[in-house]
This record gives structure tokens, sequence and C-alpha cells, in this order.
């Protein structure tokens, strides 16, 4: 696959690629404010953070998504997003699932 997952780094946010061992910092944050109650968008509950840990690293798998994780200037994980709608054929992705 040409896209590969990779380290971007700024100041006060890095985006790594997505593991399971971002799941317990993941959960606290969707728990924060029941982020997975909004209508307008989807978020799981969490103790559904590890089966869309796993759904997104499935899709990484197949080379349809690249998830990251979102990690703040102290080290916390707090929140997700990925490279989608991959079209290799032109390289060129879509950010977004933040």
């Amino acid at each position: 696959m040409w896209l590969e997952p990779i380290e971007l780094k700024r100041q006060t946010v890095t985006l790594v690629p997505l593991h399971k061992d971002h799941a317990s910092d993941l959960a606290a944050a969707v728990a924060d404010g029941d982020l997975h109650k909004l209508w307008y968008t989807n978020v799981p509950e969490p103790e559904g953070v590890p089966a869309e840990i796993n759904r997104r690293l499935t899709l990484l798998a197949k080379g349809s998504m690249v998830p990251f994780a979102v990690v703040d200037g102290s080290g916390t994980t707090v929140g997700m997003t990925t490279f989608v709608n991959i079209d290799a054929a032109h390289q060129r992705v879509e950010s977004g699932s933040t």
C-alpha cells in the first residue's frame, strides 16, 4: 500500500497510529460529557471503544482506512481520526471519522 501509518507531530498534538492500547484513554474521553449520546455524530459508548478500534484496524488491514489516535501534549489519548476514501490511483485521501 502506498499509504502507511505514520506519526504526525506538532507542538500541542500528535497523531500516532491507532493501537488497542489507546482504548482506556479513549473510553475516558468519550465518557466525558456523554459524547456517545450526540445525535449528529457517531461516537461509541465507553464500553464500545475496543470494538471501534478493532473495526478501524480491520479497515486498515484491508487498505481502506488509516486510523490515528489523537494524543495531547500531556501524552493522553483524547480522540481518533482517520485517512478515509483512499484513492491509491491518484494518491489522494480524505481526513475524517474524527
